[in-house]
């Protein structure tokens, strides 16, 4: 990118595959969040529509609002008595989602649609996929010693999970 705009050629959009992963990424928020609630599963696909939006448009506040949509419907999913399983799984697909987003607008913006970014995009959705699953696996790990069985308690060891799997994502 010069000062002016992007380069002579470049079109500063995240590239396909990097908007595809972070969209399966949140589609997999929105299956888990399917066995929690029908309103948590409306904020969901909501947040899923803002996400493809920005995407789109290489929005990263659009990304980041998605973001946002994905902790809310999660939080509803909590909130109507979820179970702390479908709760991580969705957890984990929307910091994916919201993760891989933002790299592919970085990447977007960097080096262009154009540019060969697979194995880039690649490393990097398996990368934070490998640090998801281990931050994933700790809560839950947190919530079965806890025990009782608890939502509200899922939900608060949940976000304590998601805070130190962004912590993690963001270094």
């Amino acid at each position: 990118m010069t000062a002016d705009g992007p380069r002579d050629g470049m079109t500063a959009k995240p590239p396909v595959r990097g908007a595809a992963l972070s969209l399966v990424a949140g589609g997999a928020c929105l299956a888990a969040l399917a066995l929690g609630s029908v309103d948590a599963l409306a904020v969901g696909a909501l947040a899923l529509a803002v996400l493809a939006g920005g995407l789109y448009a290489a929005a990263r506040r659009a990304v980041t609002v998605a973001g946002a949509g994905f902790l809310l419907a999660i939080l509803l999913a909590g909130s109507r008595g979820a179970a702390p399983e479908p709760l991580l799984l969705a957890t984990l697909g929307a910091v994916l989602a919201w993760d891989l987003g933002e790299f592919a607008v970085d990447v977007g913006e960097q080096l262009g649609r154009e540019a060969d970014t697979d194995r880039l995009l690649l490393v990097h959705a398996a990368v934070s996929l490998l640090v998801g699953v281990a931050g994933a696996g700790t809560a839950y790990g947190v919530s079965l010693a806890v025990g009782g069985g608890q939502p509200t308690s899922a939900v608060v060891f949940l976000l304590v999970g998601v805070v130190v799997l962004v912590a993690a994502l963001r270094r």
